[in-house]
């Protein structure tokens, strides 16, 4: 890198710690709800951007997936994506905004009564912080380093020290008002950055029907658009699947950090258009120039993976150590601007600082919010602020020791940290709110079990080296079996509480008597069937829209018409059914009010 690459990069730390240092008044005017919530004035198009932009660590990693699966490894990601996305927008993102909470470990002590919702609460705070949000910065501040090795001679702990610090110092002064604005400033500069380096990279590398040609002669099987495939067999495609229809109560997607958003939505309407916006980001726009940059990986490189499945790289084709520096291979193999790979730097790194500067906000929370103020009882706002900084830091620091100590093998990592990890927690999402009888003993079940029996199963089992459906199934199906069994076997919760989280979450599904006594007249109410109508409708819009993505990379025109018809016409329908035909709900902030000036709801 030249002086001029280094300046691009610090430019860009320097404007988002200055975003950050911008919002530390805004940030802190309401305390501790009003720094986790971005005062619950976020806007519809911010939701979606942000959310976009936290699902975004490690670009190249999407690169390295279709070099070691080829056009079909997204599938790996998308098939479970196209089915909770919609389902998120249309079901959980008002449930969230509706509560009116801070973290999603407080839904416990609404959901559940007594002694034990205040246990299950304090344990699901704590595995969300330093188990979920530390495994996470674990794997992406390891994937962002061996992303740039080959271009930057940064160890892990000066990364950690230069876009780490960066990062999390405009986090705690900013908030989730100055995450979220980074976020989408971010976002920007990585779709600029990204889609300019796969025209250059195109141009210089023969052109796109050359490069077309090439993988045909060498890996034919490489641009096939659809599973089932050799590497990718049918049975786990339908263990995605499965997945994504739970995937609602995955700290990592449909509850966690996308949750919080949701919680800091101007009304229900912001919070499901952003669910919205945020599903078509980020299954199809902001994977375009990854996906071409991965094909024209394929072109010109062999990972190690490929050794064991097809054999030794062709002539003219270059071995790789580790798949995962495919990303920094083709920018040597490029001939850039100057400048210009700092620019690439910098896109890794902003969306290595995307996913971090959420997860320790999110982190952070849950210190805050589930553990502090419930034992420090006269705190100041301004001392909630205060406590809410020092938790983000220091969440950090013990996530970067992780990060360097014990996070290595990239795409075993990226299938546990994207499947696997989350597995057991995902009955979750439906038994809590869709069945009165599920109590607190099933949530603890599941929150104390969950994380342990994935690292068992992953990796001292050795799972990650089987198919992905076996150990996923096997964690799915023990997790379903035991919270079923435990929640049977224990008692049911009070009346009064379940009749307190009715009134304020008002879930559709199996709630009987609590339906009727508060009556199903009241705005914004729908019934479960056409809920579920309007999420197999956004469904088949995300799945058109995700096949007319890889298709018009291989030039099947005809396919990509037909899939993008299937998106305007189901796409349409289901804007006018949830959000034109919506009503407003009672309590609802004000939709015409700008983000961060709204108030928090007390």
């Amino acid at each position: 890198m030249g002086t001029l690459d280094w300046i691009v990069l610090a430019a860009m730390c320097l404007l988002s710690l200055a975003i950050g240092l911008y919002f530390v008044r805004k940030s802190s005017r309401h305390g501790a709800e009003g720094y986790f919530t971005a005062d619950r004035g976020l806007a519809w198009w911010a939701i979606g951007a942000s959310n976009t932009a936290t699902y975004s660590s490690g670009s190249a990693g999407f690169v390295m997936l279709v070099l070691v699966f080829g056009l079909a490894g997204n599938w790996l990601w998308w098939a479970a994506w196209i089915v909770w996305m919609p389902l998120v927008a249309i079901i959980w993102a008002k449930m969230w905004h509706r509560m009116q909470i801070i973290t999603t470990a407080e839904l416990i002590s609404l959901r559940y009564g007594g002694w034990p919702a205040v246990l299950a609460r304090r344990i699901y705070a704590f595995v969300c912080c330093f188990g979920f949000a530390v495994l996470i910065i674990g794997y992406i501040t390891g994937f962002f380093a061996q992303t740039i090795a080959p271009l930057v001679s940064l160890t892990e702990w000066q990364i950690l020290l230069i876009f780490g610090g960066t990062t999390v110092l405009y986090t705690m002064f900013g908030g989730l008002l100055g995450v979220v604005v980074n976020e989408v400033v971010h976002f920007g500069f990585m779709m600029i950055g990204g889609m300019a380096f796969f025209l250059i990279a195109v141009a210089q590398h023969g052109g796109w029907a050359h490069i077309l040609e090439r993988i045909n002669h060498i890996r034919p099987e490489g641009l096939t658009q659809l599973p089932p495939t050799a590497e990718i067999p049918l049975l786990t495609v339908l263990v995605l699947v499965l997945q994504g229809l739970f995937f609602a109560g995955s700290p990592t997607a449909g509850e966690g950090m996308t949750a919080q958003r949701f919680m800091g939505a101007k009304n229900e309407a912001h919070a499901i258009g952003g669910q919205l916006f945020n599903a078509f980001l980020s299954l199809s726009f902001r994977t375009i120039p990854l996906i071409g940059l991965g094909i024209i990986a394929m072109s010109m490189f062999w990972a190690p993976e490929l050794l064991k499945s097809i054999g030794p790289a062709p002539g003219g084709f270059h071995q790789l150590d580790d798949a995962v520096h495919c990303y920094a291979e083709l920018i040597k193999a490029t001939v850039l601007p100057v400048g210009f790979i700092g620019v690439l730097i910098t896109v890794e790194a902003v969306a290595y600082m995307n996913t971090l500067s959420s997860l320790v906000n999110w982190g952070s929370s849950f210190i805050v919010n589930d553990f502090y103020k419930s034992m420090v009882h006269k705190i100041t706002l301004r001392g909630e602020v205060t406590v809410s900084r020092i938790t983000t830091l220091l969440l950090f620091i013990f996530a970067g020791t992780v990060a360097v100590l014990y996070v290595k093998g990239m795409i075993h990592w990226f299938l546990f940290i994207n499947s696997a990890m989350v597995i057991f927690l995902l009955p979750l999402s439906w038994l809590r709110f869709f069945w009165w009888r599920f109590n607190v003993w099933g949530e603890l079940a599941a929150t104390v079990l969950g994380l342990p029996a994935s690292i068992y199963v992953w990796f001292v089992l050795d799972y990650q080296n089987r198919p992905l459906w076996e150990g996923v199934g096997i964690l799915f199906l023990a997790s379903f079996v035991i919270l079923l069994g435990v929640t049977l076997l224990t008692p049911v919760e009070s009346d009064e509480t379940l009749r307190r989280f009715y009134a304020k979450c008002r879930p559709p599904g199996l709630w009987g008597k609590f339906k009727r006594e508060l009556g199903p007249d009241r705005p914004g109410e729908r019934s479960l069937r056409r809920e579920l109508f309007d999420c197999l409708i956004g469904t088949v819009a995300c799945l058109g829209l995700v096949i007319a993505t890889n298709a018009v990379f291989v030039l099947d025109w005809f396919r990509v018409i037909c899939a993008l018809v299937v998106v305007v016409v189901f796409g349409a329908w289901l804007i006018k059914r949830v959000l034109m035909e919506e009503k407003p709900t009672v309590g609802s902030v004000d939709s015409n009010r700008t983000m961060g000036e709204i108030s928090p709801t007390k």
